[in-house]
């Protein structure tokens, strides 16, 4: 009996083994592939504005540069600046021995005086004579047809002598401009450089006597694509970085003409508070090369690519499928969306590497918990 109760036992505990396994391979198939599934976030596009940042060099530069040159050829005969010096405007730069100039606008001048008198002399003398006759003309004691000649000739010697003036004038003030040409002054206040005179050198209207920068003010120069300076604007904001200081400065022009060697365009920015950077030196330029409004934007990682084409995955209906887009705008951590997918869509947010097109998944609210298909 003792034996017959032990194989009884054992077979319970058998029994009740085998059930407790059955149970748990016979759970619902639908709960065992759950636990398999990728679970993914999800997320719709936003709407807003993107900037899009670039970063250049640039060459910082004198806010403004004069060319000095004269207004007349001759030999040096004074200077009066060097290097570095610092001078106001109307300051003299040189004295330039320009009196052949001189003596040729006096000549000039002297011939045109001449002319003048002589006109003004025949103009009296027909004035007189037109005066004399006009009472005899009106008591009948003139005809008409002589009255009219002396009369035409009188106003032909006041037209003539009023030539004369005129070009005695012009002459008197190329005088006066000559003399005045003999000293090359400062057009600005600021610095002198590159001054290359050498004194009883010869020098024309094309010679540079010297470069005058202007009095602590710069400008930043650099060059762009057609693309940026498209979207480039004056008085639009940069920033400028050097030795690790920032300066602030805004767009004051944008060259429309191109850079044949480069195929480059020419940007310039006025700084402020720059007195401290040196001219010449190179700096790092940061400024907004594009911008769009109303943009449909997602964050840069929910973007994959595919043979350099980007995608995104959209779930619908518990299934993760790709979908091509076409981005717009881009930066470091945002995306604008032109075509391929709609504020609606909702996108797969986070990556695991159980995901492919058409791959079953389940989602994961903002708590971590499994949500409802």
């Amino acid at each position: 009996m003792k034996k017959i109760g032990k194989v009884i036992i054992a077979v319970v505990i058998v029994a009740v083994i085998g059930a407790a396994v059955t149970a748990r391979l016979m759970k619902p198939k639908e709960e065992m592939q759950m636990k398999e599934l990728p679970a993914v976030t999800l997320a719709t596009a936003a709407t807003g504005t993107i900037e899009r940042e670039t970063a250049l060099m640039g060459k910082i530069q004198p806010s403004d540069t004069y060319h000095v040159m004269p207004k007349t050829s001759g030999e040096i005969i004074e200077i009066y600046v060097q290097n570095g010096d610092q001078v106001k405007q109307g300051d003299p730069i040189a004295r330039i021995d320009n009196q052949k100039a001189i003596d040729s606008a006096k000549a000039t001048y002297d011939s045109a005086s001449a002319s003048l008198r002589a006109a003004q002399d025949q103009a009296n003398t027909a004035t007189d004579a037109l005066n004399r006759m006009t009472p005899l003309y009106q008591a009948g004691d003139v005809a008409p047809q002589t009255y009219t000649q002396t009369l035409n000739s009188a106003n032909a010697a006041q037209s003539q002598a009023a030539a004369a003036r005129a070009q005695l004038n012009s002459a008197k003030l190329q005088y006066d401009t000559q003399v005045e040409y003999s000293t090359v002054t400062a057009p600005s206040d600021g610095t002198v450089q590159n001054q290359n005179m050498t004194l009883n050198g010869t020098v024309s209207q094309s010679s540079e006597l010297c470069v005058i920068t202007g009095s602590g003010q710069r400008k930043v120069k650099f060059n762009v694509t057609e693309d940026i300076l498209n979207n480039l604007s004056l008085g639009q904001k940069v920033t400028v970085e050097k030795n690790s200081t920032t300066y602030e400065g805004t767009i004051s022009d944008l060259s429309r003409l191109i850079d044949s060697s480069t195929g480059l365009f020419a940007v310039e920015a006025e700084l402020k508070n720059a007195d401290a950077l040196a001219d010449g030196v190179a700096a790092k330029v940061e400024l907004i090369s594009a911008t769009a409004k109303d943009a449909m934007i997602i964050p840069s990682d929910y973007v994959y690519y595919s043979s350099g084409n980007p995608y995104v995955y959209v779930y619908e209906n518990g299934i993760a499928k790709r979908v091509f887009i076409t981005l717009g705008i881009t930066n470091d951590s945002e995306y604008q969306v032109i075509d391929g997918i709609t504020k609606e869509d909702k996108i797969v947010s986070s990556w695991t590497n159980d995901i492919y097109d058409g791959a079953s998944v389940r989602i994961i609210d903002e708590n971590g918990n499994i949500a409802a298909n």
